[in-house]
């Protein structure tokens, strides 16, 4: 049996495969490409968009979730996403402590038609999600690793049993190795090991999919 002339026959061609035909199919792909013109123009070199966003949208639509929190909204491209994911029925809750961000990320909520069900809320994620009441379905943690653990007490208690937290940013070591908070990422990452509160696997990129249970 031969192989076709275009089947990827080396991991790096498989990579290489995804990254060409899922980068020409995201709707929301524009958004992302705004990232880096945004940290020349403000000197905001924190903000980046997470690099799979299609996945977020797609474990939203498959939980199905209604109603949605993401700590650590940047630009709004993982927003849109959730969203999106989320369909009608679907309200998001997203966090950022930068007024600008948000409000750029608001702008880009509005044009696509999902400015009616996202909510922006202002200030540092730890103190915002203190004063959220439960329950969601899913909750996406993107954010300053310093604030992860704070940030994980609560999203025990507001995250339905069942529901879904995908945690992104728990390996940012290995760009920042001095960047402050990194012992409590490292916390965070074997508490949502703990057989007893959570379900978790970990995405060959760090990304973590943990169930509440």
């Amino acid at each position: 049996m031969t192989t076709p002339l275009n089947e990827p026959t080396t991991a790096d061609a498989v990579a290489q495969w995804i990254e060409q035909n899922t980068r020409s199919s995201d709707r929301f792909g524009y958004v992302a490409a705004s990232y880096e013109q945004h940290r020349l123009d403000h000197g905001c070199f924190d903000v980046y968009p997470y690099p799979n966003c299609p996945l977020l949208g797609t474990l939203a639509a498959s939980s199905p979730a209604r109603r949605l929190l993401e700590v650590g909204c940047g630009l709004g491209y993982s927003g849109l996403w959730l969203a999106y994911g989320a369909g009608p029925e679907g309200i998001l809750e997203t966090i950022d402590r930068d007024d600008r961000h948000l409000e750029i990320a608001q702008g880009h909520f509005k044009a696509e038609g999902l400015g009616e069900r996202i909510r922006a809320l202002h200030g540092l994620g730890a103190s915002v999600v203190a004063d959220l009441e439960e329950p969601y379905d899913l909750i996406y943690f993107d954010t300053d690793p310093a604030e992860s653990l704070g940030d994980l007490e609560h999203f025990e208690r507001l995250l339905r049993r069942g529901g879904l937290l995908i945690s992104a940013n728990l390996f940012l070591g290995q760009y920042v190795p001095n960047l402050p908070g990194l012992e409590k990422a490292a916390e965070y990452r074997l508490k949502i090991l703990d057989n007893q509160r959570w379900l978790t696997a970990y995405l060959p990129d760090g990304t973590a999919l943990s169930i509440r249970r």
